[in-house]
């Protein structure tokens, strides 16, 4: 199999089936589409993630907190705290690793959360940093969220700018490749959207105020996001591309790289249908926060309708940003 997410099709046939014994105190279960377990705490709920970050190297410290508390955050919860468990390779120095924990202590302070515990090793079974956060939040009973809740009708919304993680990754990581076609100033903005990864804050207010469903757009970007979250609700999408926002650096920098920004992992965008009268776009423009609906809930397909054309929504067979590394580490 190629690098990256391992394909839903494999998902279902071997991981899936083997999951032990359910326990009556899990509210939401491990199934395709819902990135957090939630667990039943009377009148709360805790919501567990848990993430690696394999694909990034310079920000992998504080990426690593991002995606696991979004997840939690895409169920409507207020993370508290990670663990964290850390391979480094061997020759690894005390300072590469006070820098990796750095990055983690100032994200972390900036979210607000502790860093609970985990592991550190150096280990010759890794030749780079592999970092895996667990992020455990918590909701009241009555207004945690899923993906698997979306509702024929609910308007699709998208916060913020797909794209943002992999353009900010690309930008740090490949930086001399894009220098030769990208001005100084326009790298140095794309690396800062590694500063607007968090999606804590929309995933509170779109669960307080009637999103049905929400998922953290990560690895394989939105139309990825789309698929699981219409798997996980058996549900159909009509997605209109011209509706998604995508920044115009990012449109550079995957048309340098010859990628979709679709399909670019995107960290820092929430993905949330909520039935017109929620009206969760202008709630959480009041907020500062940029949001846009680019389609709605159906009964049965996922279409995406780009110009006057209709193009059948497929599993995410890999994300972009693992094109770009394999085509350039083998250089």
């Amino acid at each position: 199999m190629k690098t990256g997410k391992v394909p839903i099709s494999v998902l279902e046939k071997s991981i899936f089936p083997y999951l032990g014994n359910p326990r009556p105190e899990v509210l939401v279960h491990s199934m395709i589409g819902e990135d957090c377990s939630v667990l039943d705490f009377g009148d709360y709920v805790c919501v567990l993630s848990t993430d690696p970050i394999t694909g990034a190297d310079k920000e992998s410290g504080s990426l690593a907190i991002h995606v696991s508390c979004n997840d939690v955050a895409a169920n409507g919860a207020e993370p508290i705290g990670v663990l964290i468990t850390i391979l480094f390779p061997e020759g690894t120095t005390q300072e590469d690793i006070k820098h990796i924990m750095e990055q983690i202590h100032k994200t972390a302070k900036k979210l607000n959360i502790e860093v609970l515990g985990g592991h550190t090793e150096i280990t010759s079974v890794v030749d780079k940093v592999v970092i895996s956060s667990t992020a455990v939040g918590k909701a009241l009973k009555t207004t945690y969220t899923t993906s698997s809740n979306a509702q024929i009708g609910d308007q699709i919304i998208v916060t913020k700018s797909v794209g943002l993680e992999g353009t900010a990754i690309l930008a740090s990581d490949f930086e001399e490749i894009l220098a030769e076609e990208l001005k100084p100033h326009e790298i140095q903005t794309a690396q800062s959207f590694i500063d607007h990864i968090s999606v804590i804050p929309e995933g509170l207010i779109a669960a307080k105020n009637g999103a049905n469903a929400m998922h953290d757009i990560t690895e394989g970007g939105v139309l990825g996001a789309v698929y699981e979250l219409a798997m996980a609700s058996k549900k159909g999408v009509e997605i209109w591309e011209e509706k998604i926002p995508v920044h115009p650096l990012t449109r550079k920098v995957c048309s340098i790289f010859n990628i979709d920004p679709l399909r670019l992992i995107s960290s820092g965008s929430m993905l949330i249908t909520a039935p017109p009268e929620a009206d969760i776009v202008s709630k959480l423009k009041e907020k500062n926060i940029y949001a846009a609906v680019i389609g709605k809930i159906t009964e049965k397909e996922l279409k995406l309708i780009r110009k006057n054309e209709t193009i059948k929504i497929i599993p995410p067979e890999r994300d972009e940003l693992y094109v770009v590394i394999e085509k350039n580490s083998k250089k």
